[in-house]
């Protein structure tokens, strides 16, 4: 099910009732928190990024101290551990550049520290050599068939659930699609629920997926529209010694 409340009712419960949150999640149920982020910030940082992948060359940087923000072409990597097609873009809060935009994300950061019993401001401005990081996620999933196939993402203290603030409009950008939670039963589409600003919660551990964009449109990487969205996630940098977990794709 699909549970809808309000920013300030999503803070009591994460904070007064920790308990009642792992509940619902774990059933496994899908909360939307109403107008986390206000729709002009979000589509700004939208339109933000959007221009930044088209003035510049796509690259991939591996997660060592030398690493600085990119943004990637997914166009089905062979060798990727989840088969995927849309535009990545990679934003790191130890660089001083960022400091403003993780500040405006830092409540979520927070949050998952609190979940995972970690300190306030931890891991947010690490680098890499320290383990784990705080990374800023964009992806893009362009019309004509943008897509992230079914699969479950790596679970640990510091990832204990997952928060993806929407930045599209369903029935605007795009019509059909979109992500789904699959429960061994069925899978229940989450995109229809929400508004730009909007965040979905829900656990990493069970499996998720983004079904086809638009598939029978034409399909193209330099147009603002299709699926948007925004994940702040704490991870483990590559270096080997931390062993850093990936995620596995079911099918």
């Amino acid at each position: 099910e699909i549970q809808k409340i309000s920013k300030n009712d999503f803070y009591n419960l994460i904070y007064e009732n920790i308990e009642r949150f792992f509940e619902i999640i774990d059933k496994p149920d899908v909360i939307i928190v109403k107008s986390m982020y206000s729709h002009s910030f979000i589509k700004s940082f939208r339109n933000i990024t959007f221009d930044w992948g088209m003035s510049s060359d796509p690259e991939w940087i591996p997660l060592y101290n030398s690493c600085v923000d990119y943004h990637r072409l997914h166009d089905n990597y062979p060798n990727a551990y989840v088969k995927q097609k849309f535009h990545g873009f990679y934003h790191h809060g130890w660089l001083k550049k960022n400091q403003v935009l993780f500040n405006k994300f830092k409540p979520i950061f927070n949050l998952k520290n609190f979940l995972g019993g970690f300190p306030k401001n931890k891991f947010i401005y690490n680098k890499p050599s320290d383990g784990i990081i705080a990374r800023i996620l964009v992806h893009h999933y362009p019309i004509g068939g943008g897509y992230q196939a079914e699969h479950v993402d790596p679970v640990g203290n510091h990832a204990l659930v997952q928060t993806l603030v929407i930045a599209s409009e369903y029935g605007h950008d795009f019509e059909s699609g979109g992500v789904y939670l699959n429960d061994g039963k069925k899978k229940l589409f989450i995109d229809q629920y929400t508004e730009i600003g909007d965040m979905i919660v829900m656990s990493p551990k069970y499996k998720h997926g983004v079904a086809e964009i638009d598939k029978n449109k034409d399909y193209l990487w330099n147009e603002n529209s299709g699926r948007w969205i925004i994940m702040p996630i704490l991870l483990f940098s590559d270096y080997k010694k931390f062993n850093a977990k990936k995620p596995s794709q079911t099918y």
